[in-house]
This record gives structure tokens, sequence and C-alpha cells, in this order.
């Protein structure tokens, strides 16, 4: 998808605002430009956290690694304080999966983590963040997802970020990508994401 360059970054219509149609798009230009994350990185980081039908879905959940979608903002918090009284801990919120255990001291509210200016703009700021501690957008990208204990986990992540690097046009299978992603579970090299 190249139109990730070309986002119309004006104000979205009503009907868009309600859909989510396209709003966790439409922020990453500016995060990208204000954290120093490249524009691709942060797209496929995206598309791989809560990509459906090739666009980020602003209140999408994942709820103990059930994902929920949820087609506006009061249903997206109606179904998080639901699943928080039936005793959900472990919630990713938003364009970017910000997880809610984690990271909600960082917010103002459940509101504000949903919210897409706010919830990719922290995305860019702690992969910025993950990138000065670990050095490398590689290893920045396998931390954003797993922790440091969790390898296989992180491996199969940053494969499916690459894959959708190389299906948005943001990137190519290297070799050195080809022989890191070769055994990485449910992805062969030169597979995008969205078809394993």
């Amino acid at each position: 998808m190249l139109a990730v360059c070309t986002f119309n970054l004006a104000k979205p219509s009503q009907a868009e605002a309600q859909s989510g149609s396209h709003l966790c798009e439409k922020e990453m230009l500016r995060a990208s430009a204000k954290y120093g994350v490249p524009i691709g990185m942060l797209y496929s980081v995206g598309l791989t956290e809560t990509g459906r039908r090739g666009s980020l879905q602003p209140f999408a959940m994942n709820v103990e690694g059930r994902a929920v979608f949820s087609s506006s903002l009061p249903e997206a918090v109606q179904r998080f304080e639901e699943a928080r009284r039936a005793g959900a801990k472990l919630i990713d919120l938003g364009c970017m999966q910000i997880n809610h255990h984690y990271h909600r001291d960082k917010f103002t509210s459940v509101e504000s983590m949903l919210n897409p200016r706010d919830n990719v703009e922290y995305a860019a700021r702690f992969l910025s963040e993950l990138k000065g501690r670990h050095e490398t957008w590689t290893m920045a990208v396998a931390r954003y997802h797993a922790g440091p204990d969790n390898d296989p986990a992180q491996k199969r992540y940053v494969c499916r970020v690459i894959a959708n690097m190389v299906a948005t046009g943001f990137g190519q299978w290297t070799q050195n990508a080809r022989t890191f992603c070769a055994d990485a579970p449910g992805l062969r090299p030169g597979q995008t994401a969205s078809d394993g």
C-alpha cells in the first residue's frame, strides 16, 4: 500500500471519524517525523498489530489474546469496560495495540489510549526510546511486541513486520532477512504476514 506516503492530513469527516477510516494512518506521518521513526516501519508495526483489510483499526482491542473490533470509540470503551469487569487484565488498545496494563500510566484515560493521535504518538515515542536502548530498529520492533525473555515471539513478530514492509512496498526481502525468518513459526520468507 504505497498510499501511506500520500495520506490526506485534513480533518476527517464525521462519517470517517465514526468509522475510524484511516485515522491511524493519518497520524503516522506526524509521529514518524517527530520521533524519527521510519514511516514504513511504523506503518508495518501498526499493520501487524491491527491490520484488517489493509487498514489499521483505531478501535481495535486484543483482550487476553482475542481480537475485538469496534466500530466507534464509545463502543470500544464499552467493550473495554466489559472486559475489565469480566476480569481481563491484558488488553491491548488502539491503532498500535498499546497494552493497558503496562502503559496506562502514560495516558489520561482509556479514551486517550484509543485516540489515534495519542496512541500513534505514544507508539512512535516508545519505538524511538527502544531503539535508543537497544541500538537497532530490529531490536526496537522486537521489544515493542515482547519482553526480553521471549525470543521466539520477538522473532516471529519481527518477521511479520518485515513481511508487511515488503507487502506495502516499504522494503524487500534481503538475504539476511530471509535467513533470519526461514524458521519463523507460521511465516515463510517472501510471504506477507496477511498470507499466513
